[in-house]
Order: structure tokens, then sequence, then C-alpha cells
């Protein structure tokens, strides 16, 4: 018996929703109430002196670090939008997209950049896409951008269309998650020549539906436009990784919701357990510039760009 690719693709983010919310531990229980909860961490001992060591309630060793400011400011789940402004390193590791594409979907130019280990994130899901039966239409427009074209496209979009069209659709200079390297924008291409705007329908449907498995999401939902700035874009897929792409998913949250939502989970509270296509992690926030890091095995931390960091281990 086959299965058709919708049904597929809403069996498997269904298994996500499954596993995410049951492997996340609840709230801790108000002052006086009884009990705490069985995934909650003991609380550090003197928290917020580097070098202090203290283990998570999985069993995760870990020692307070100090990773210094600019630690907020990177990482795959930094928040930029028109009131948070990226900031820009003095060195951004890039790649050219066409030298280091697969074959299974297209670029504008050999001018299109990304960070390399997205652009190893799309050449996965854009050749799982091809091997389920997705044409090779697929046109990646747009990469990472520097803060002077980013305001040349803004103002371009104002003298066309006016300032208020501009401020809806356009982000501010600074304000583009194009800075990050994390970020491709997608047209249609096909055989004969001609383009059209990708929308994410028909088959390209299966892209939006299973992005997170492979670490992206839609950033711009319409329904998310009070919260991100930014009308409807079905065709801008930012890159966070695996867990934090299949949590989004799960809960229905834009990035701005998400990095909000990870505040509770301190490392001496609950943490947030994720269970994805690509394992199983163990999630938790520090509050400003120093974090419990893991003594060993594998992990991720990032800034929120906000006033935070998030630490993500792998746990198995």
């Amino acid at each position: 018996m086959s299965i058709r690719p919708a049904l597929l693709s809403l069996f498997l983010l269904a298994v996500a929703v499954f596993a995410v919310r049951e492997l996340t531990p609840p709230a801790p229980a108000a002052p006086g109430g009884r009990g705490t909860s069985s995934l909650a961490s003991s609380a550090p001992p003197a928290a917020g002196r580097p070098g202090v060591q203290a283990v998570t309630a999985s069993g995760v060793p870990c020692t307070l670090t100090e990773l210094g400011e600019e630690s907020i400011h990177t990482g795959d789940l930094v928040l930029v939008n028109n009131w948070t402004l990226y900031h820009f390193p003095e060195e951004q590791p890039l790649e050219s997209i066409y030298e280091g594409k697969t074959s299974s979907y297209y670029v504008r130019d050999r001018e299109v950049y990304l960070a390399p280990h997205a652009l190893e994130a799309l050449n996965a899901l854009m050749d799982a896409f091809q091997a389920q039966g997705g044409s090779k239409t697929v046109n990646v427009v747009a990469g990472y951008r520097t803060e002077a074209f980013q305001r040349h496209l803004f103002d371009q979009s104002a003298a066309r269309s006016g300032q208020a069209h501009a401020e809806k659709f356009v982000a501010q200079p600074g304000g583009s998650e194009h800075h990050t390297g994390l970020v491709v924008d997608f047209s249609i291409l096909h055989a004969d020549g001609t383009s059209e705007e990708y929308r994410g329908q028909g088959e390209y449907a299966w892209l939006n539906e299973n992005c997170h498995r492979y670490g992206w999401t839609v950033r711009y939902g319409a329904e998310k436009e009070a919260l991100t700035g930014i009308a409807d874009e079905p065709w801008h897929f930012r890159y966070t990784g695996v867990p934090h792409a299949t949590a989004m998913a799960v809960e229905g949250l834009c990035l701005e919701e998400y990095t909000a939502y990870l505040k509770n989970y301190p490392f001496d509270g609950p943490h947030l357990l994720v269970e994805c296509a690509d394992g199983k992690y163990e999630i938790w926030y520090c509050p400003g510039t120093a974090a419990y890091l893991p003594d060993s095995g594998g992990y991720t931390v990032s800034g929120n760009n906000v006033d935070g960091l998030i630490v993500t281990c792998k746990t198995e």
C-alpha cells in the first residue's frame, strides 16, 4: 500500500509533535506547591561565577563558562528584525552556493552566499525534495546581504512603491535576516526559461511542510505579521538547526515567539527535550554572557541577539 506524499508529511509532523510534547518537561511547581518536575535540573551552586560545575537532571556534567558579549549576537538562533538589529562580525564565514550546491536545484548566479553549515543543510533538503519526486525547478535567488545592499533594496522599494510598502515588505538595513548568512529566498525557474514567484504550493508544499526535518523554517507567515513586522513570504527560509526548527513547527511559533519561549527552560529549571529527525536533544537558556556548557559530547551554543544564550546538547 502506498502513502501519498501529503499524507506522509502530515504523519511525520504528527510523530514530531508527539515526540516534542511528550518529552517537553512541565513547568516548575508554583512556590509552596507539591513536588518538582522529574526533568528539572538541580540548582547550580554559586550560580553566575565562571568555573562552577553542575549536572543537569539527565546527568550531563556542565561548567559555567564566560563567553563574552559578542556571543549573545552570534549563532543559529540570533533574532533579527527591524527592532533587533544584526551585529555584524569582523569576519563571517560564507560559501558560494554555486560552488557548493548539489544538482537538485538552481542558484541565480555565482554571487549568492550562505554559511557553510547552512549550505550543507540546504543541499540535504533539496536532495530529499528531488528524491521524493520533486522537480528540479527551485531557484535560490537570494542569500547573504551586506548592510549597504539591504539599504539599496529598501530605498529602491520606497522609490518605486512608497515608504509604507517598503516598510511592510522589505527589512530595514541591519534588520534583515539575510545579514546572518542563514537565509535563502526561492523562486521557480522552468525549463523554458520562464520564472514565477515561489508560493510553497502544489509539489512545493512538501518543502514547506518538511523543511524543519533539515533545520529550516519558513520564517514569515501571514498569521505572524504583527510579531515579525514582515508580510507573508513563503519563499523565505531561515536555518535554525533541526531540533529548533522541529520545535517551532510543532508549537507553531515564529522565531520572535520561540526565543521568548526558550526562557522558560533555564539551566537551573526544567529543560526542553526534543526528539527529532536528527536525534534527541536537551536545550536550556542562560541569561547574560556566561553559559553552562557540557564538559563533553556534541553541543552548540547560540545567542538570541537580545539578552542571553541557548545551549543545545545532543543526548544520543
